[in-house]
């Protein structure tokens, strides 16, 4: 990692500056200048949700940079290579739970050596921090069914689903599934309640912080109208190479005229503006989250073409010689998966497991496909179909074998 040239763009530099002043102060900013908030906006910022600023923000004070950006950069790195360990070594716990020892280990395997995991554990992308409180909390879910405390796991997946959240916004839709998870844990309403309980009481806190520096109900984020208006316009449903691509909303042809000087708005001024313009587009042309979701489902696959692919890892500052090889590994890990769900052992792990890659895929793809990043927390339920297959094929192989050995 040291070895190869970075540069934190988009997000990551947003990241960062937010870390920078979170290490400094606690909080993010708080004055109310023109540009202070997301869009050139006037006031405090919830654009980003918290939880990986601050997650960088821990990093940069134990390391002594707190007041130096770039400074900042080689020990976030770092974390990001730690975050993927986290990662690697919970996608084996969920399998020894879900399919049992053997799947576990070859999980593992998979997981360590993924080319997609490996890239993206050197780039700053909040999606590595989510993968690893996501699994934390299905494999406490999971440990739940067999410990003789089973509330204090479904309350610890219920606060690492709430972490998660607080990471990056779309991981809410876990809560379904681990809800139904709990319950058949206890078979009574008490273990969902307090699963539920210990999420909601972890998003409290910063929802109260944007209550007082914005003066809404903003539980996580208003980056509502900011993402939505950047899928649902008429430039990215025209755009050729890459339908319905997101693009900011000041680069959407007409936009900043339309919008004026966004100085004089306040950030959730600007989000409900945007938010309407979305959602008056979706009601003229009815069939647009059909077409977003099926383009956005390619460009996850990689199946879109090379440039929708190439414009993704170089809005990550990803080597496109990086981005291709994590491209053909991703197809080969798609071809396991596809023979591991025909297997017994995939039907092992209760329905509920599955249910959750398929809502955080949605959760994207009705939205914004940047890829690897944006499927970085479905990869995890491939590597464990993927698993399941090659443990299948290794056990049928065997006892082929061993039924046509000659006896003597």
């Amino acid at each position: 990692m040291q070895r190869t040239a970075y540069r934190p763009v988009y997000d990551a530099g947003s990241y960062l500056t937010l870390a920078s002043e979170v290490a400094r102060t606690g909080d993010y900013p708080s004055r109310r200048y023109r540009g202070s908030g997301a869009g050139g906006t006037r006031g405090p910022t919830a654009y980003f949700a918290p939880g990986f600023p601050y997650f960088l923000a821990g990093v940069d004070v134990l390391d002594g940079h707190s007041a130096r950006r770039d400074g900042a950069i080689g020990p976030a790195r770092f974390s990001q290579v730690a975050l993927g360990t986290v990662t690697v070594a919970l996608t084996g716990l969920v399998a020894l739970e879900a399919f049992g020892p053997a799947v576990a280990l070859v999980a593992l395997a998979l997981a360590a050596a993924y080319p997609v995991f490996v890239e993206l554990s050197a780039v700053l992308v909040a999606e590595n921090l989510m993968v690893a409180l996501v699994l934390g909390a299905l494999y406490a879910i999971l440990r739940a069914r067999r410990s003789g405390r089973p509330y204090a796991w479904i309350a610890g997946a219920g606060a690492l689903t709430g972490l998660a959240t607080l990471t990056h916004v779309n991981a809410a839709v876990i809560v379904l599934p681990l809800l139904f998870a709990a319950l058949a844990v206890r078979r009574t309403f008490s273990a969902p309640l307090v699963l539920l309980a210990a999420w909601l009481v972890l998003l409290v806190p910063w929802t109260v912080r944007n209550e007082s520096q914005l003066h809404r109900f903003v539980p996580i984020t208003d980056e509502g109208g900011i993402t939505l208006v950047g899928t649902y316009n008429p430039a990215s449903a025209a755009d050729r190479q890459v339908p319905y691509k997101w693009r900011i909303f000041f680069a959407i042809p007409g936009e900043r005229r339309r919008l004026g000087n966004t100085g004089r708005l306040s950030e959730p001024g600007l989000g409900d503006r945007l938010q309407s313009q979305a959602l008056d587009y979706i009601g003229a042309h009815p069939l647009a989250p059909v077409e977003v979701f099926f383009h956005n489902s390619l460009r996850l696959l990689e199946l879109e073409g090379s440039f929708a692919w190439q414009a993704s890892a170089a809005a990550q500052d990803l080597p496109r010689s990086t981005a291709r090889v994590g491209v053909i590994s991703f197809w080969v890990l798609c071809l396991l998966a596809i023979a591991g769900a025909f297997t017994p052992l995939a039907r092992r792990a209760p329905w509920w497991l599955w249910v959750v890659p398929v809502l955080l895929w949605v959760s994207v793809a009705l939205i914004n496909a940047e890829t690897p990043r944006f499927r970085e927390p479905v990869d995890p339920f491939l590597i464990l179909l993927a698993a399941c297959g090659l443990v299948a094929a290794w056990r049928g192989g065997s006892q082929r074998l061993l039924r046509r050995a000659p006896v003597r």
